[in-house]
């Protein structure tokens, strides 16, 4: 298998140090990146795209849960542990589905085997047969709605709720932009913290300050992209 590309992310130096130092001895795990807040993960993270974080969760700015929340909002498939001084976490953490939960002082064996979890996790997820999806199902008060894919132009984040913009409405729902994500085709792309757009419908790009707005064909409504995102849109865009 190839390497699973790993960030750390964590505040204390001594912790940073053992963590990379039990990760050098692992043969399927290599280290791309260290972080020591949450917010510099966030950005990381956009940049990167490791496979795998290890994430404490009281950390300045941004704690490590709220970070890694953005985080799968525009990256779902992304895997992670977490690592701290806490238990009272750990509810919060397996609600969004983390592969493990370590209390530190950290120990190598129970690293280890939160690792093994992770590379199951990773491998298994690679291995799904891709199914060609047609419709999009999105749950709300009334229902069931069943929106087809080539009519959705983006979906918008809105507080605790998104926006899907389509051809003949625009439906809120109470679901993240992560879960959307994870049920579109290969058109649909996360441009921003706050947008996923379907790169099929973009007529055209204009740079607005530090980001870029994406209009599409026909639709009066328009979506943000972000700067560091803005060069793999260009590329897929010239695919299609």
């Amino acid at each position: 298998m190839k390497s699973i590309n790993v960030m750390i992310i964590d505040d204390n130096e001594d912790s940073i140090e053992i963590l990379h130092y039990y990760l050098r001895g692992h043969e399927h795990f290599e280290v791309i990146g260290i972080c020591r807040n949450g917010e510099e993960l966030v950005d990381q993270v956009m940049r990167k795209k490791p496979d795998l974080l290890l994430v404490d969760i009281n950390m300045p700015n941004k704690n490590g849960i709220e970070a890694v929340k953005e985080c799968i909002s525009f990256y779902p498939n992304l895997r992670f542990i977490f690592i701290t001084g806490y238990e009272h976490y750990a509810v919060e953490a397996f609600d969004l589905s983390a592969v493990d939960y370590i209390v530190k002082p950290i120990e190598k064996k129970r690293l280890h085997q939160a690792l093994g979890k992770a590379i199951d996790k990773i491998e298994y997820g690679n291995q799904l047969p891709k199914t060609k999806i047609q419709n999009l199902s999105v749950k709300d008060q009334k229902g069931v709605t069943y929106i087809p894919l080539h009519e959705i132009f983006f979906i918008e984040k809105k507080g605790k709720k998104s926006v899907i913009y389509s051809k003949n409405q625009n439906l809120e729902t109470n679901e993240n932009l992560a879960n959307l994500l994870s049920r579109l085709d290969s058109s649909f792309y996360a441009a921003h913290r706050s947008y996923i757009i379907n790169l099929k419908k973009i007529s055209h790009i204009v740079p607005q300050h530090k980001t870029f707005v994406a209009y599409f064909h026909q639709f009066g409504y328009n979506a943000s992209i972000s700067k560091l995102k803005i060069n793999d849109i260009r590329l897929k865009l010239e695919s299609y």
